[in-house]
């Protein structure tokens, strides 16, 4: 949520010495970096700048798109500033007006703020603040913090720095944000829950709330963790912790490549993402499990011998004791990471015969959940930064149960955590909103966990060797396989053309296909604004099926196990009140009367659910394409949601 953009100059790129030609404002590289957030969701955006001309802080603030900010500063003489913050805002208190959009500026002019989060004690201090006879410009809780720094500057006399840090103190919430001082041309980034990463080059910094915009100018990244200050002046870089007691950092290398984060010929990132899967799964799992393969291979004649193979996680701190004194698992989440921890539930409960619960982030952290100390807790998220989900992980931690975590993000928040270890997706970059290749490489990172929780828990009852073997060879063959579902774009795409005008869909699934369907009908909600609903096709007769007329598509997921005359039956049920069909299935069923079959390639069932989720994914896509929606950046949504 929100989105982050800081630089301070001191090196050749803001070097007075070079011609204004060669010389980039500060104000350009802000405005560069606010358009690679872009994708996190937003509705105002703005930027605050030092003037060198007229030595004092400006700042242009715009409701909607950053075009409408951008064509501001299009209108103005080139600006010359070595120092500059800005924001995309996606509104909490007050509505997305000019006013309100980031940044907040206090009473003198000389303090200017940006700001992710929630401030929940806001209306406190800004009444002891009004009081001293601040005045404050707009209903949102950001705006207090500027005025905070002020007033231990202006009436306690203390220095910039010592300001920013006493106010960190008192503030409630989980924020991130960005200070910009104008008498010392220096700059101030805190973080308390939403993310702040910094990176150095030539002397300049350069601050955002992800690598995206960082990613350009340097693959060394210095994250911030919570209660942590970084101080910027003159070239200086100071990070101290809350107390205000120094620390050492170490960078993190940024491995993802720089390539991913451009559309490169597709018409959004959201299909480009779709189409990068078959790579980023293998990425996922190559180095994990390729190796155990090729010394299987030696062995086709023998399924004892593959039976005894090992799953490396490199960096899974779980050990044998953890795995054999653990009753359970328990698997927290929001949105698609938390349909996914569904899927993995199915995979860990069928491969390990130990019992999973999937809690969603933003309702355990107000259950009496019974938490014990050999509890494995597993937290699931793409950026690392899910509040709720981080929440009820920091409730686990604190009652001694284990914590590891899948995300995608080096450095995030949930790492920080994980005492356990973390399984990294290796997806890269993913710009659209909606989740599309984190999704399958987090189930894809469930199943390689299940099967480590397997080979090292003993109670498990050996299966054939066959089994384990064709479990791998379908993890190998699955991105050939996900490429063959791509090959099917175009026809998905004509059946798009069928439904795209349809105010309602359904979408049944069985098994481990129920979380696939709910996830499928998530996707077609979030980015074609269709009312869309997800169900065990088991529970259609028990309130759903008074839904169905031919006005109600109906979207099966079918596979050809003891599940498929079940699933079946209930197609029938849905022929017989005039639903139209639409069919996801790795064979062809016997059943007249499916308007559309989208036949997808065989393969195990704790590997299908990665497979059946592409197709759902192109027809959300081609959906959303023909209705003319804002695909990458839909209404209303955050790719990273770090408040509550």
């Amino acid at each position: 949520m929100c989105g982050i953009m800081g630089f301070s100059g001191a090196g050749k790129g803001t070097d007075p010495s070079l011609s204004p030609k060669n010389r980039e404002s500060s104000v350009d590289i802000v405005l560069s970096g606010l358009k690679s957030l872009e994708y996190r969701g937003y509705d105002s955006s703005g930027i605050a700048y030092y003037d060198e001309g007229e030595n004092k802080i400006k700042s242009i603030k715009k409701s909607g798109k950053l075009v409408n900010l951008s064509n501001e500063f299009s209108c103005i003489t080139p600006v010359k500033s070595d120092i500059a913050i800005g924001h995309i805002r996606w509104a909490t208190h007050g509505k997305p007006t000019d006013d309100n959009a980031h940044p907040h500026m206090d009473c003198s002019g000389n303090i200017a703020i940006v700001h992710n989060g929630i401030i929940e004690n806001y209306a406190a201090l800004k009444n002891v603040l009004i009081k001293k006879g601040h005045k404050f410009i707009t209903p949102t809780d950001s705006e207090v913090i500027s005025h905070l720094i002020e007033d231990y500057i202006i009436n306690e006399g203390k220095s910039f720095y010592e300001a920013v840090r006493l106010s960190a103190n008192e503030l409630s919430g989980a924020f991130a944000f960005l200070a910009l001082y104008a008498p010392e041309k220096s700059i101030a980034a805190v973080k308390y829950g939403p993310p702040l990463v910094a990176v150095q080059k030539d002397g300049d910094i350069y601050l955002a709330s992800d690598v995206s915009p960082l990613m350009e100018y340097s693959n060394e990244a210095l994250y911030l963790k919570n209660s942590e200050i970084a101080y910027f002046k003159g070239g200086k870089l100071e990070l101290t912790d809350f107390k205000g007691k120094k620390i050492r950092k170490t960078v993190t290398n940024i491995d993802w490549d720089a390539s991913r984060s451009v559309k490169t010929g597709f018409s959004h990132f959201m299909q480009k993402e779709i189409f990068e899967q078959p790579s980023c799964l293998l990425d996922s799992f190559s180095s994990r499990i390729i190796s155990l393969l090729s010394s299987a291979a030696a062995n086709k004649t023998s399924d004892a011998a593959f039976s005894g193979f090992e799953v490396i996680l490199e960096d899974l701190k779980l050990t044998k004791k953890d795995v054999e004194s653990a009753s359970r698992i328990v698997i927290t989440a929001c949105g698609s990471s938390y349909y996914a921890g569904l899927a993995v539930k199915y995979i860990t409960e069928t491969l390990c015969g130990i019992p999973v619960i999937v809690e969603y982030g933003s309702e355990f952290r107000y259950e009496n959940f019974p938490i014990s100390k050999d509890d494995i807790f597993i937290g699931i998220s793409q950026s690392g930064e899910t509040a709720d989900t981080n929440s009820a992980l920091e409730l686990a931690k604190a009652k001694r149960a284990g914590i590891l975590s899948i995300t995608n993000v080096p450095g995030s928040q949930i790492t920080a955590m994980s005492d356990k270890g973390v399984i990294y997706t290796h997806a890269g970059p993913e710009i659209g909103v909606a989740s599309t290749k984190a999704f399958t490489t987090q189930i894809m990172c469930g199943l390689l966990l299940a099967l480590y929780i397997r080979q090292v828990k003993s109670s498990v009852p050996q299966a054939k060797g066959a089994f384990l073997r064709k479990i791998f060879e379908d993890i190998v063959e699955l991105p050939r396989k996900v490429e063959k579902v791509l090959l099917m774009d175009g026809a998905i795409k004509e059946i798009a053309k069928k439904y795209y005008k349809n105010s309602d869909f359904l979408y049944l699934g069985r098994g481990i296909l129920y979380p696939i369907a709910m996830e499928g009908a998530l996707k077609l909600k979030e980015i074609s604004y269709i009312h869309a609903e997800g169900y065990p096709a088991g529970e259609m007769k028990h309130g759903p099926i008074a839904l169905i007329d031919e006005n109600m598509p109906v979207l099966f997921l079918l596979s050809n196990n003891t599940l498929a005359p079940k699933t079946i039956s209930n197609m029938e049920e849905i022929k017989a009140r005039g639903g139209r069909i639409i069919a996801v299935a790795d064979y062809e069923p016997e059943i007249d009367g499916i308007s559309d079959l989208i036949k997808i390639p065989e393969t195990s069932e704790v590997v299908s659910p990665i497979l059946y989720t592409v197709p759902l994914q192109l027809l959300a896509y081609h959906t959303a394409s023909l209705k003319g929606t804002d695909i990458d950046q839909p209404r209303n949504l955050a790719k990273s949601v770090t408040v509550e």
